[in-house]
């Protein structure tokens, strides 16, 4: 249970964070949702939870393994206000995102699923960027709306391409390269 007395929190695998307020990410990775859809994985940093009045209890903020939070107690509530309201046209940003991703064809929509998983959490050496496995393949095909079986044939696919490294692990070959075709996939917004 999270309350306002406790300034480092220990939360476990599946955990909601329900209290609003603003938190730092010492260790783990906690994912931002909305029924089906993944809004983004949060991984050590500052993150706000906004108040239920924005859009009430749509937005879930996860825990995806063993997390360490720090709940920041509320100094000024202007600049808090700030805060929040700048979160609140983020995840406007993010739903939008969303809903452009979601018309895409099924294979466009995994690499820009792809793309978004590696701005949010990738790590990134020598122009190729690695994904750590924070999500299983029944959940990247789940966020992506596809089958897992589907998955699987892209993933082939974009190997044979030259877009993935052969293998188990999510590595996207030649960043600069996904940066241009998901831009040309989004109107020139990253996603």
């Amino acid at each position: 249970m999270i309350t306002n007395h406790n300034p480092v929190i220990s939360l476990k695998k599946g955990d909601i964070i329900q209290s609003y307020g603003e938190y730092t990410i010492l260790q783990g990775h906690i994912l931002c949702r909305t029924g089906k859809h993944l809004i983004k994985i949060v991984q050590s940093g500052p993150f706000i939870v906004t108040e239920e009045n924005f859009i009430g209890k749509l937005v879930q903020y996860q825990v995806r393994d063993n997390v360490r939070i720090a709940r920041h107690p509320i100094v000024s509530t202007t600049d808090f206000l700030q805060k929040q309201g700048e979160a609140q046209q983020e995840m406007m940003q993010f739903f939008v995102r969303q809903l452009d991703i979601y018309t895409l064809p099924a294979k466009k929509r995994i690499m820009a699923f792809l793309f978004r998983m590696a701005c949010d959490i990738g790590v990134f050496q020598l122009g190729d960027c690695y994904v750590p496995a924070i999500l299983t393949q029944s959940e990247i095909a789940r966020y992506a709306h596809c089958t897992r079986e589907y998955l699987n044939g892209v993933r082939q696919d974009l190997i044979k391409d030259g877009w993935l490294v052969p293998g188990k692990k999510w590595i996207l070959l030649d960043w600069a390269r996904w940066e241009a075709y998901i831009s040309g996939l989004t109107g020139g917004k990253s996603t």
